[in-house]
């Protein structure tokens, strides 16, 4: 997200009145300011201390939440749900799609314990309400630190997600350490978190994301994203299988395998 699209987004909503330059100045803080004032209590916490780039990416942030565009938390740091609700506002801008088909992949790898969870048609009788209070009651505590993929100063040591699912996500990530190893589980980018619970739509869709309900888990976004194919994504390499074998073994689904896509993505849910 750069200069030019924050005015963009600003202009659109009436905020910003000046060129689009791709130059920070005067009236683009100006625009920013009035943002943060009428927005103030989507802000995950006051601005007023950010850096001048946190805050034009925030201001972007509270414009698109307020469009429907669901960029994640408003931080003031671009992460991948930042991204994509840009590509959507983007789109909606241009009168063209911007859904992420899912097709099954045939004969795709499976695990025969992934059936102990439901298909995601079925995740409101086995889940209950996404957005419920169950669907963060699970704490799942590291057994190594991950750095946050849009803030790596942010170190990650827990996380939350649907009460049904602390133990699996626990069991994954201390048998890909006993795996793997410290070392390699930093070099091949298994500890960096791309987050797990978050309220919102899929990307596109009509229908609640798996994240919804706190079960889904995204790592590494930026190197796996959320179109690319196997021909690009750092997860689908072979130094990868015995993650995603172990992911499949305590009941995950991962989306690499699944449809061929999304390669940050696994879920307890099968298509």
């Amino acid at each position: 997200m750069n200069v030019s699209d924050i005015q963009l987004v600003l202009a659109d909503a009436g905020y910003y009145k000046g060129a689009i330059d791709g130059t920070a100045g005067p009236k683009t803080y100006s625009a920013v300011a009035a943002v943060e004032k009428l927005h103030a209590r989507s802000y995950r916490k006051p601005p007023d201390r950010w850096s001048r780039r946190r805050r034009l990416i925030g201001a972007a942030q509270a414009v698109l939440h307020a469009g429907g565009f669901e960029p994640g938390h408003i931080d003031g740091y671009v992460g991948h749900n930042t991204s994509e609700a840009l590509i959507a506002w983007r789109s909606k801008k241009a009168g063209v799609s911007w859904s992420v088909p899912i097709v099954p992949v045939k004969g795709a790898r499976t695990h025969a314990n992934q059936a102990l969870f439901p298909r995601q048609s079925d995740m409101h009788t086995f889940y209950g309400a996404a957005g419920g209070p169950q669907c963060t009651a699970g704490e799942v505590v590291l057994p190594f630190p991950m750095l946050l993929a849009w803030n790596k100063q942010q170190v990650i040591r827990r996380f939350f997600c649907h009460e049904k699912l602390a133990r699996p996500f626990t069991d994954i990530f201390r048998h890909a350490v006993k795996h793997y190893g410290q070392a390699d589980i930093e070099r091949l980018n298994l500890n960096i978190y791309g987050g797990c619970f978050n309220y919102r739509k899929k990307r596109g869709g009509d229908t609640l994301s798996t994240h919804a309900y706190g079960a889904a888990l995204d790592l590494n976004p930026a190197k796996n994203q959320l179109r690319w194919g196997a021909d690009r994504a750092q997860f689908a390499h072979s130094d990868y299988e015995p993650f995603w074998n172990i992911v499949m073994a305590h009941g995950g689904t991962p989306a690499g395998y699944a449809w061929g896509a999304d390669w940050m993505h696994f879920q307890f849910a099968r298509l």
